[in-house]
């Protein structure tokens, strides 16, 4: 496997017996590779000889040789392109508002700098072309913009982009500019003003001139009215070989991604990577964390692999967790689809005790149908008794509508294709992204517990102690899945679809010589089924991957003391460069995923048609509500907080869930928008994106004066002290005792459901999930608070081990030693769930309601953040002290 060229990576590590006398391989290795970087290490006590260069590592004791190589022995990334991404200045004048009517003009937005000379082109500029590429775009009715017109053909990753520098007037003066443009379709924008002036030397140096090169990375958003914008990246790539100038672009770009002006603009460059190489970086990660993290977690791997590949195991159900976004829906499908195209003759099933929702539902090759959901005999007689239960109580609207809701879903019950075989036999089930039981079911305790294996896959913050307590209602014994070696945590990586990802390249070692070009997929998958199911694969783990970091912007769930670091030396998985690995297998056959399917797949939007007699749609409701229930926090002393909450009630989500079934029922005969989708609709809305969004690094675009009253107050914004660091709350009551919940049964209780959010690198979410019950990554997370009665206006406390808590310092000092112990990799599992104290919230007529409890532990936040500048926080991950504000 070794030769000059170097050694093609087929595993991580490999262990060969050798028949040739001690050393002698590794002597022979020595003299043709050794360079004066290389380490070597000989000791005859043990006769073990090891020696490390660039990019491999290789150890012979006696007849074993054990060897690590990551792509050869001459480092092919010298002469790679090194790259810098960023996103497109000045779209938005040259785009026409594609989402109401492609013959309207875009709103009018701030005014655009005026252009008042044009310079060099690039290297691939055509003569005759400055001066067209260059004019500002006039769009009148009719008419459509260069970006809706590049949006609208069949763009590619990857495709090179023109580029001009020019100069502007600005109210603060003259400035250089980077005008990019797409050579059939004209004007784009520009390279973002900030980067500019750091680029500028480089791009006009004769000497860099020939090796710089812009091309096209993605075309976002504009599907929606909630993203009506459409938003462009672009790749700057430096494709020159000479060490020294290498080492001054490199420079540059690292200048540009530390630079906090720049941070919002500029991104790191993700080149195609392989699982395989993710893998690498998941172990160095974890092996800085712990010593001895990477053979514990290269066996769990493997252990799981060998579970998969088991010619006894012939029957397998991979699980996701409830409320299921793109990442659980992705792995669950995506590993389904790679054990179907290695081994099609066993039976694999995946399901989900939930609907799918409306932003999946349809759209992802091969979801309808696949995803099932656990029901038992028992579900249809009590979907009746819950019918009789309503039709006793006193009629309305409501009513009817719930009765209406039920008897579709006693259809949808009584299709055997919905729904798992009660009673069926699972050799083998696998829990994909399941962080907590709380995001879990009950439903699954009777498969879980005839299984032979259980395998525990997941990328959250581990809750062994919470799994261990729920091991009744589970049927998980999680205890047991360890003492197996088939728990797989590696919870620094942005998405759990990359790990099911690295499961499905090991399955199939054919997919890396795919993605290598050693093979085309149409001579590895010959039939019209198999490559069904490879698109299925890409797309299902492309889109868990995609809507799990925000279009690939999240590289790692990154800790505060990681964003002390310099933005290269950051955690990064690579999430968009495993994206485009995956979506390279599907090259050359018909109907291939790329960005461009995601794009125009993976999106969705609360109905938005006008039912008669009616002033508002479903979605301008949901609209009207969340800026109704839309709170700005304020303290006394330190003014608005930087906290932003929308809350909305039961009766208010019903309303909108009605109005949208209504009108789908008008336009299609048929309702499809689920209690959930509702739910992420105010989610993902425009107020709950304004409120987390950091103005000093987006700017708030001017509401469209063509939008209805509502969409313009949607769009209303609020300034405090701390914008950059923003935390966006939405609480939603979403059971209500005796009304139907997301799941189709009468609540026995009311519940609040919280979605949180705060600034990237941030634990505020997160520490205020773990105070109602939940979890998830630092600034990304979510809770609950389910108990009797409880609205939003129902007063609360909090408990710390059972006793009230003296006040809101004391819960938040509670919350950042639960979160340190919890992130010590020095302790075990069972050390964890000692040292950490149970944080909860409980009913108490003394209290206050959930907002009005949130906030106050905020303000003792923000009172960290005014001595964060000389607060030290310790994180003992990797046993260093990080100088941090909390």
């Amino acid at each position: 496997m070794l030769d000059k060229v170097g050694l093609r990576f087929a595993g991580n590590i490999q262990k060969t017996k050798m028949d040739q006398p001690e050393n002698n391989y590794a002597t022979n290795l020595l003299s043709r590779f050794k360079t004066p970087e290389d380490k070597v290490d000989i000791s005859s006590s043990n006769k073990v000889i090891s020696f490390t260069g660039h990019n491999f590592e290789f150890k012979q004791n006696h007849n074993t040789i054990r060897y690590i190589s990551f792509t050869g022995l001459q480092d092919p990334r010298k002469d790679q392109p090194i790259g810098i991404q960023m996103r497109v200045t000045g779209v938005k004048k040259n785009q026409s508002n594609t989402v109401e009517d492609p013959s309207k003009p875009q709103a009018a937005s701030a005014p655009e700098p005026e252009f008042i000379q044009k310079g060099k082109k690039g290297k691939k500029g055509k003569k005759g072309q400055k001066g067209q590429r260059n004019q500002n775009v006039k769009m009148g009715p009719g008419v459509k913009g260069p970006i809706n017109k590049l949006a609208d053909s069949n763009w590619k990753d990857g495709q090179e982009l023109l580029f001009t520098q020019g100069q502007m007037r600005t109210p603060e003066g003259t400035k250089n500019t980077i005008e990019l443009n797409d050579p059939k379709n004209g004007k784009l924008g520009r390279v973002p003003d900030e980067l500019s002036p750091a680029l500028q030397p480089l791009l006009n140096d004769p000497e860099y001139m020939g090796d710089f090169k812009f091309e096209l990375s993605n075309v976002i958003a504009g599907m929606t009215k909630g993203a009506a914008t459409i938003g462009l990246r672009a790749n700057l790539l430096y494709t020159g070989t000479d060490p020294e100038k290498r080492a001054k672009v490199q420079e540059t770009f690292h200048q540009i991604l530390n630079d906090p002006e720049c941070s919002e603009k500029a991104m790191l460059y993700q080149e195609k990577t392989s699982p395989d190489e993710v893998l690498k970086r998941v172990f160095d990660h974890e092996e800085a964390k712990k010593a001895g993290a990477t053979k514990e977690m290269e066996s769990a791997i493997d252990n799981i692999v060998n579970v998969l590949d088991n010619p006894e195991h012939k029957n397998f159900l991979f699980v996701g967790h409830c409320k299921p976004d793109g990442d659980t829906l992705g792995a669950v499908l995506g590993m389904k689809n790679a054990m179907a195209l290695k081994y099609p003759d066993k039976n694999i099933d995946c399901a989900i005790d939930d609907k799918v929702p409306g932003l999946f539902r349809h759209n992802i090759p091969g979801i309808d149908g696949e995803v099932k959901r656990p029901i038992n005999k028992d579900r249809l007689g009590l979907i009746d008794d819950e019918i009789k239960q309503i039709e006793s109580s006193p009629q309305d609207a409501i009513t009817k509508a719930e009765i209406e809701i039920l008897q579709e879903e006693k259809q949808d019950v009584q299709n055997p294709q919905n729904q798992l075989k009660p009673k069926a036999p699972y050799d083998v089930v696998v829990m994909f992204d399941v962080p907590t039981p709380e995001r879990f079911s009950g439903a699954f305790k009777q498969y879980i517990g005839e299984a032979k294996k259980v395998v525990y896959v997941d990328h959250h913050p581990h809750r062994l102690g919470e799994w261990q307590t729920a091991q009744e209602k589970t049927g998980l014994n999680i205890d047991k899945v360890h003492q197996n070696g088939l728990a797989w945590v590696a919870d620094a990586v942005p998405a759990a679809t990359q790990l099911v990802g690295a499961l499905a390249s090991k399955l199939m070692p054919d997919l890396n010589k795919i993605a290598n070009g050693e093979k085309k997929a149409a001579d590895v998958f010959k039939t019209q089924d198999q490559q069904d199911k490879l698109k299925a694969m890409s797309a299902a783990l492309v889109t868990g991957m995609s809507t799990d970091t925000g279009s690939f912007l999240r590289t790692a769930n990154l800790l505060p003391e990681d964003m002390l670091k310099p933005a290269q030396q950051r955690p990064n998985f690579m999430p968009e460069g495993m994206s485009k690995w995956l979506m390279g297998l599907t090259d050359g056959i018909k109907g291939t995923i790329d960005k461009k399917w995601l794009r125009e797949n993976i999106s969705y939007d609360l109905d938005d048609n006008k039912i008669p007699d009616l002033d508002l749609t479903a979605r301008e409701t949901m609209l009207d509500y969340s800026v109704k229930g839309k709170v700005i926090a304020e303290d006394e002393k330190l003014g608005t907080i930087g906290l932003g909450i929308v809350q909305v009630d039961y009766d208010q989500m019903f309303d909108v869930w009605n109005l949208a079934r209504k009108s789908e029922k008008i336009k299609k005969g048929k309702a499809e928008t689920t209690f959930l989708d509702v739910q992420n609709g105010f989610k993902y809305g425009e107020v709950m994106n304004i409120l987390r969004s950091d103005p000093t690094r987006h700017p708030p675009e001017k509401p469209n004066p063509k939008a209805s009253k509502v969409e313009q107050a949607a769009m209303e914004d609020y300034e405090s002290a701390y914008d950059d660091k923003r935390i966006a709350i939405l609480i939603c009551q979403d059971k209500k005792a005796g009304s139907l919940d997301e799941k189709l049964n009468i609540a026995e209780q009311n519940g609040l459901r919280l979605s949180l959010r705060s600034q990237e690198g941030t634990i505020h979410a997160e520490l205020l999930a773990n105070l109602f019950h939940g979890g998830g990554h630092g600034g990304a997370s979510g809770g609950r608070v389910d108990l009797p009665g409880v609205t939003l206006t129902t007063p609360l406390g909090v408990e710390i081990d059972g006793k009230k808590a003296a006040s809101p310092a004391a819960v938040l000092k509670q919350l950042h030693e639960n979160h340190q112990v919890m992130n010590d990799n020095d302790l075990s599992q069972e050390d964890k769930k000692e040292l950490c104290k149970e944080v909860k919230v409980v009913l108490d007529d003394s209290g206050k309601p959930c907002a009005d409890l949130i906030k106050d532990i905020v303000v003792e936040m923000r009172k960290e953040d005014q001595a964060g500048k000389t607060k030290v926080v310790p994180f003992k991950g990797n046993n260093n002290i990080f100088k941090v504000s909390a």
